[in-house]
């Protein structure tokens, strides 16, 4: 039987090949989209200004072990958010890898819809005047997009993933961090 493969990443909407989504096989995805965090506490602040939008990339493989399931692996970029007060900043940077179970349901030859859940073991940094400080912790996430596959090697995809509460509530806080992206898969 031909090896295929199949797309398998989550998220907001995107492709997916004729019969890509009954084969089995990996995958390389590539992924540029917004990030948005969602719970910087400026308590007790006044005249507060946050930017929590920022640009995010993803890139990974994995690989389809049946039409229904597959398995990822990405490095994930969420970019930064910042708030200022009083003439003072404090940058919040996150990344970090996250591994995802991924189901998969084929309505059509080339479209797919997908849902993930998964692990991301994030890393995020704080920075502001005179000092700075970093959690790596390992935090939930969970997706759901679409793909649609031109060829039987390549698709279009987009996803919504949220990361769930990164951070240290003791040190620098959590936040939520959601990414609405689209991108490119490449099947092998």
């Amino acid at each position: 039987m031909a090896k295929r493969h199949i797309l398998a990443l989550l998220g907001a909407f995107a492709i997916s090949v004729p019969a890509f989504a009954a084969d089995t096989g990996g995958y390389l995805v590539g992924m540029v989209g917004q990030t948005k965090a969602k719970d910087i506490d400026t308590t007790g602040l006044t005249n507060v200004s946050v930017d929590d939008t920022d640009t995010g990339i993803k890139l990974g493989g994995g690989y389809a072990f049946h039409r229904n399931v597959a398995v990822e692996v990405a490095y994930v970029d969420l970019g930064k958010a910042t708030a200022s007060a009083g003439g003072q900043t404090v940058e919040f940077k996150s990344s970090g890898l996250a591994v995802v179970a991924v189901g998969m349901l084929p309505v059509s030859n080339q479209v797919t819809l997908l849902g993930r859940l998964g692990f991301i073991d994030a890393t995020v940094k704080a920075t502001g005047p005179g000092a700075s400080d970093k959690s790596t912790k390992v935090k939930t996430t969970f997706g759901i997009g679409a793909s649609y596959s031109f060829t039987p090697k390549f698709a279009v995809r987009g996803d919504f993933d949220r990361y769930s509460k990164l951070g240290d509530n003791a040190t620098i806080g959590e936040s939520d961090v959601d990414m609405i992206s689209v991108g490119v898969v490449y099947k092998f």
